[in-house]
């Protein structure tokens, strides 16, 4: 039996290659890019007015504050989309917009605030420098620089990057495609009547809920009860679409636990099976090629748990994502000692308190494998090493859930 380090370890050296694909920009939110994305004009792409005003050639007004004020001739306008497309001539003057294309000739923009209008002679009251009150072409930047780097998470701001440079998609890295399956005979859909001696299942809902809170697509679905040819023939189909193969149930050593061996016989090879930690002691990993195959025991936290530790962050790493979790500095509320020989994954709650700077963590009285309101009325959990033990006000990582 490994430690729950050397499990993970396990898991992260047989992490398979992520896969890129090319996706319309309506639909990359949250996705990662896949490579560099490179712009493909200038920014801005023509020289333009901060400013609504006038635009003028700087020789004909670099004397205005000195000789209080220069007269010029309104000769056209620049509006945005609608440009003035002639050269402006000394002493003349164009009207321009915000955003609008600074016309041939012109230099710098008169703020209308610093001018006086008598139907088409315009006094130019002020003026500080030339090019002021110009966006210049290209100031942002320019054609072929770097404007998105691989690795990035795409969001609003990021779109309307790619939008404003008239790029429709982009590569990102492609979602995971996971094939859940369910074992055990007593088993019955949550929704159906059950006898005395069934239990509905949770587990299905809960996984598949997982792993698209972890930004994975769930490709296929299956319940096979404790029948070895129906465990097999699953694999099998699984093997062929799916990136991960999530099984519950079936792991431990009972005449029932079939998985393992229907794994072995689809040609996945074990790299682990059990694992110093609880929940989740017979927990398996296998892989067969880029197929990873991982076999959760059937009580559902158990199942839960070792899906948030191991299986989460392997999904953000194929979305281009770091193999890491979600966490938070906690300050340990009350004594918490781990008095078993394992590492425990152990579930706990958070509360705010005045005059402590991060939340108090307190450990859930409640943390049996068969009991889901350890999960349904936890934050998140912490890692209790093996000998660990808590005292009161001690900083730690705690790990929180999916939401």
């Amino acid at each position: 039996m490994i430690t729950i380090g050397e499990a993970r370890d396990i898991v992260i050296h047989n992490l398979p290659m992520r896969e890129a694909e090319t996706v319309n920009i309506h639909d990359v939110s949250g996705r990662v890019l896949a490579a560099d994305v490179l712009s493909v004009e200038p920014s801005p792409r023509y020289t333009n007015s901060a400013m609504d005003g006038f635009a003028v050639r700087w020789e004909d007004v670099e004397q205005a504050n000195e000789v209080g004020g220069i007269t010029l001739e309104i000769v056209g306008e620049s509006q945005a989309g609608i440009p003035f497309d002639e050269t402006l001539a000394a002493g003349k003057a164009a009207r321009i917009s915000t955003g609008a294309m600074i016309c041939k000739g012109a230099d710098t923009v008169i703020p209308i605030e610093e001018t006086e209008i008598d139907g088409s002679a315009l006094r130019v009251l002020k003026v500080n420098r030339r090019h002021q009150h110009l966006r210049f072409e290209g100031e942002e930047f320019g054609s072929g620089e770097l404007l998105l780097p691989q690795g990035k998470t795409l969001n609003a701001s990021r779109i309307a990057v790619l939008a404003s440079q008239g790029i429709t998609a982009v590569p990102v890295y492609r979602k995971p495609e996971a094939a859940i399956i369910l074992t055990g005979t007593e088993l019955v859909p949550y929704d159906q009547p059950l006898e005395p001696w069934q239990i509905r299942d949770s587990n299905g809902i809960m996984l598949q809920t997982a792993v698209k809170e972890s930004g994975g697509v769930v490709n296929l679905t299956a319940s096979v009860g404790d029948n070895y040819e129906d465990t097999v023939a699953a694999v099998r189909k699984a093997s062929e679409s799916a990136n991960l193969i999530i099984f519950s149930g079936g792991v431990s050593v009972g005449p029932h636990d079939l998985v393992k061996k229907a794994a072995r016989e689809c040609g996945f090879e074990t790299m682990f099976w059990r694992v110093k930690q609880r929940p989740g002691k017979p927990l398996f990993f296998a892989k067969k090629d880029d197929v990873l195959f991982f076999g959760l025991p059937g009580n559902p936290v158990s199942a839960y748990m070792c899906y948030l530790y191991y299986i989460h962050p392997l999904l953000q790493f194929l979305q281009g994502k770091p193999f890491a979790h979600k966490s938070v500095k906690g300050e340990i509320g009350e004594q918490i000692e781990n008095k078993i020989n394992r590492a425990q994954l152990f579930r706990i709650s958070l509360k705010e308190a005045e005059g402590h700077s991060h939340p108090l963590v307190y450990p859930l009285s409640k943390q049996g494998s068969h009991m889901l309101t350890s999960l349904s009325s936890a934050e998140g959990f912490i890692l209790l090493e093996v000998g660990a033990n808590l005292e009161k006000g001690k900083l730690i990582d705690v790990i929180l859930w999916n939401e």
